[in-house]
């Protein structure tokens, strides 16, 4: 399992759990790539916004070398990781910045995925896609790497946060958290993925009981 896995499963749970309680808008912790992502709430503002702007100047670094050096995969791999990750950092930093940020990582993912169709750069693209407000091609890159890969945990699981976050298809979600539970690869990750199916599962309930959904799980604007 990469590093970016290890860290971002930890923490989608708490997440959502948050928005449950909170009804905030959020970023979520979505799984998949090869770098680490950082949390926001693990850092006070000003070193946030320290860590941004130094990655702010790598991001430039190797946007320069790849002007050079277009076909460059692993370099253009590496820059979309980078803009991914400062996407998530600007959620603190910059927030005026987090969006165009996460377009960048698109594209940069866009220029991987002209030569190589990997599903882990597939799911990150349409992480970034979600982000960044095109929901077309966050659900086409989804549907792409589940194709590709059908027990793909990393593909399944964020199509479902995905789903219940974008489209309020709570019945779709829980179909693909469904198919992820039996893919969990340890103790923690299926009771992760549990608590999203009993949160799915409530939400249909509550939609049969009520006609609504909870409020405090919509997406925020």
């Amino acid at each position: 399992m990469n590093k970016r896995s290890q860290r971002i499963f930890a923490g989608v749970l708490a997440v959502l759990v948050s928005i449950a309680m909170v009804g905030s808008a959020f970023i979520g912790y979505f799984i998949g790539g090869d770098t680490p992502s950082a949390n926001p709430g693990a850092y006070n503002t000003a070193q946030a916004e320290a860590e941004y702007q130094d990655q702010k100047q790598r991001i430039d670094a190797m946007v320069q070398q790849a002007k050079v050096d277009p076909d460059n995969v692993q370099l253009q791999t590496a820059l979309g990781n980078e803009y991914y990750d400062a996407a998530i950092k600007a959620q603190v930093a910059a927030p005026g910045e987090m969006q165009d940020n996460f377009k960048k990582a698109v594209e940069a993912y866009q220029q991987v995925l002209k030569t190589n169709k990997d599903p882990n750069i597939m799911v990150d693209m349409a992480t970034s896609a979600f982000y960044s407000g095109d929901y077309d091609l966050a659900e086409k890159s989804y549907n792409e790497a589940i194709a590709l890969q059908p027990d793909f945990i990393n593909a399944l699981f964020n199509y479902g946060i995905f789903l219940s976050q974008a489209k309020q298809d709570w019945a779709g979600a829980l179909n693909q958290w469904q198919k992820a539970l039996p893919l969990a690869r340890n103790d923690q990750e299926k009771e992760e993925i549990q608590a999203m199916i009993n949160m799915a599962q409530s939400q249909l309930q509550a939609k049969t009981t009520d006609g609504v959904s909870n409020p405090n799980l919509q997406k925020g604007e």
